[in-house]
């Protein structure tokens, strides 16, 4: 092998120093090459084959001409990792001309692999710039299936002469196998003697989400000896079995699954203990792959070794199942210890369990957890605690009560791992109780506690609405004594206005302009009870109805003031319609009330956001200071007086009102003298759309 290093250094060096550039010396260097018996290119500057050898053809399997003007990614299809690594070495040697060496895997046009080194050196044309490259090719893989072999023999020696459990030695294998051999995953089948079935027990993989969930469903699969397949033909045969490309392979039953995955070549080798079969551990690789003799010699080779490994752990299994019993149990902080069998039922428990609970231990020998009656436990997590157990999963602090003898409940807490024999199947489960009594009494004081707390809040809410109610029935019924205290002023006033002097009427306008202004005082305060005390259903509602029935409401005023309102396409709400269409109208009404000298510009604005909906109320009025953007939200709070601008000072109250009823915010920003934009959100539902 050194010699043939050596070979192609020196074709290197005497090829590379003619300077190849122009046709007649291309030709030239052509000939030179084609009598090496080691495989020779030549390159351009732009990376396109200019010539090759007949050995170059010999080793990659394909004629000259399908290569020629073409770039290394035609070479590799089916590869374009290596593609890809050497592009990047040319890409290093055009950036540093010189000449280098380097190692690579390639596949040739059969699907053989093969190793090896690459050397290469670039030359010049007269005027000293770069020309191109010149290469040649060392079959290296010999000497590289030696190197592999001593390498994974010395690895899997270590995984098997270490005190690791089984299953992690045997994926330690499969991983140094992977890695070694550039295969990207593997797994291990054992077969259950019992019904004649194979299951998946471990496996390994590189980094891919693809790979991966191959590997989660082939784990749920079950087979039987057969001799179709994969797995099933090497437990019907004992051999190694060797698949090229399993996406074409009809009775290959996962092919679906691999494609999905980029899986394509594979083998299987048998674990043997002598002649019995005991399993199998199958390789994927990305690409297809012709078999390689070699690679099965060595397959054959290594799971004899884990058969033999697995007959020395299942004799010493015995021995250690003790130690580990206690071990195990040790690792916990207990109070007393239990076990179960692969039927969840009690086989041992510690007489700790008297202590705690008044239980002896025969008292739960060879019955099931939910044998006795449980409480303490909701239905839904005594079901996800059942199906933490289908799974053979490890559960952490199980809480439930349990009656002893004299009816007196006590609460225990209880966590457990499952059991698992060398052969990866199901034994039962290990662990440890302890009595949580006292804690869960001091938790139901606090419950309670809690209880009563809520309790109170309750009958502030129920006061909060017989408040309101108590408003809404004051409010009605004090319209009807100042109907008469209206409607008998103005009577005088008709029928002895003559005889009443000038401060008399002045008198009477009075009563009956505080009579108007108590009526609407009365009427807003109603709404503002009704917010609360009459609001529908939330219904899905078109806003762009709402707004029309409040531009209805307040025609008067708009035609009046000669008020603009535009509005953008209006959304369907989760709301109540009635107090949506108050809403607005309150808004509109105070746009035109509160305008400057110009006529109202009034837009109604809408934005969609991740959870609620943005309305935003904008008019060009006097505007107002925002340190009062809170203050007119209260109740009766009013910035102008009853001459300039009438009005109760309620409308805006009602506004948050019916926008806290539907669980949203409402703001304003303004400055004085430049307009006003109200803003409010309602939640945006699933479902909502623009009308």
């Amino acid at each position: 092998m050194q010699g043939a290093e050596g070979d192609a250094r020196s074709v290197l060096a005497v090829l590379g120093g003619q300077g190849v550039a122009s046709p007649e010396q291309l030709r030239v260097a052509q000939a030179l090459i084609e009598v090496l018996p080691i495989p020779v290119f030549i390159k351009s500057r732009d990376g396109r084959y200019l010539g090759v050898n007949k050995a170059w053809e010999e080793f990659f399997e394909i004629e000259r001409q399908s290569i020629l003007g073409a770039t290394v990614g035609a070479l590799y299809p089916q590869a374009p990792a290596t593609a890809a690594r050497h592009q990047a070495m040319d890409e290093a040697l055009w950036a540093m001309p010189g000449s280098q060496m380097y190692e690579i895997p390639v596949t040739t046009h059969s699907g053989t692999v093969r190793h090896t080194l690459y050397y290469k050196a670039t030359f010049a044309r007269a005027d000293g710039s770069i020309a191109g490259l010149i290469g040649t090719i060392v079959d290296i893989t010999e000497r590289k299936q030696a190197e592999q072999r001593e390498a994974i023999e010395s690895a899997v020696a270590r995984e098997l002469g270490s005190g690791d459990p089984l299953h992690e030695a045997i994926r330690g294998i499969i991983q140094v196998m992977c890695e070694r051999l550039d295969w990207v995953c593997g797994s291990r089948w054992s077969l259950d003697e019992s019904d004649n079935t194979l299951h998946c027990i471990e496996s390994w993989s590189v980094s891919d989400p693809r790979i991966e969930a191959f590997l989660a469903e082939s784990s749920k699969a079950t087979f039987t000896p057969g001799k179709s397949g994969l797995i099933r033909r090497v437990l019907a045969t004992g051999q190694p079995v060797w698949i090229a490309d399993v996406t074409l392979k009809q009775d290959f039953q996962r092919a679906d699954l691999a494609a999905h995955a980029g899986l394509r070549g594979a083998f299987a080798l048998p674990v043997l203990m002598e002649d019995r079969v005991l399993g199998a551990i199958e390789f994927y690789s990305r690409d297809a792959r012709e078999p390689d003799r070699w690679l099965l010699q060595l397959a054959a080779s290594i799971g004899r070794e884990i058969g033999l490994l697995m007959a020395r752990r299942t004799a010493e299994a015995a021995l250690r199942e003790s130690e580990a019993r206690f071990r195990s149990l040790t690792d916990l902080s207990s109070d007393w210890y239990w076990e179960q069998d692969e039927n969840l039922r009690y086989t041992a428990v510690s007489r700790g369990v008297y202590e705690s609970f008044g239980l002896l231990p025969e008292d739960l020998i060879g019955k099931q957890r939910w044998d006795a009656e449980i409480v303490g436990i909701s239905a839904e997590d005594w079901a996800k605690h059942r199906a933490v157990l289908d799974a053979r999963e490890r559960f952490q602090d199980l809480e439930y009560g349990r009656k002893d003898a004299a009816g007196r409940i006590h609460f225990m807490s209880t966590s457990g791992h499952p059991v698992f024999d060398e052969n990866g199947k199901f034994k039962g489960y290990r662990g440890i109780g302890k009595d949580i009594t006292e804690r869960k009494l001091q938790e139901q004081a606090l419950r309670d506690a809690h209880d009563e707390l809520e309790m109170k809040a309750r009958e502030l809410a129920r006061s909060n609405d017989e408040l309101q109610q108590f408003a809404y029935v004051a409010s009605h019924d004090l319209q009807e004594p100042l109907r008469m205290v209206s409607s008998y002023t103005q009577l005088i006033v008709r029928r002895y206005g003559d005889k009443l002097d000038g401060d008399a009427k002045e008198f009477m306008d009075f009563i009956v302009d505080g009579a108007a202004r108590m009526k609407q005082l009365i009427e807003d305060l109603l709404a503002y009870s009704r917010v609360g005390t009459r609001g529908r259903d939330f219904l899905p509602i078109d806003s762009g109805a709402a707004l029309k029935k409040a531009l209805g409401n307040v025609r008067a005023a708009q035609e009046a003031s000669g008020a603009v309102v535009t509005n953008d396409r209006m959304p369907t709400v989760h709301a109540d319609g009635a107090q949506l269409a108050q809403l607005f109208q309150n808004l509109l009404g105070n746009a035109m009330k509160f305008r400057a000298a110009e006529p109202p510009r009034i837009h109604i604005a809408v934005e969609e956001r991740e959870e609620v909906w943005v309305f935003t109320v904008t008019d060009n009025g006097i505007g107002l200071d925002p340190q009062y953007a809170d203050r007119i939200f209260m109740m009766f709070q009013r910035l102008h007086n009853k001459a300039e601008y009438p009005g109760t000072g309620i409308g805006l109250a009602i506004c948050k009102k019916i926008v806290d009823r539907h669980g949203g915010r409402i703001w304003v920003e303004s400055q004085p003298g430049k307009g006003s934009t109200f803003g409010f959100t309602l939640p945006r539902l699933d479902g909502g759309s623009h009308s």
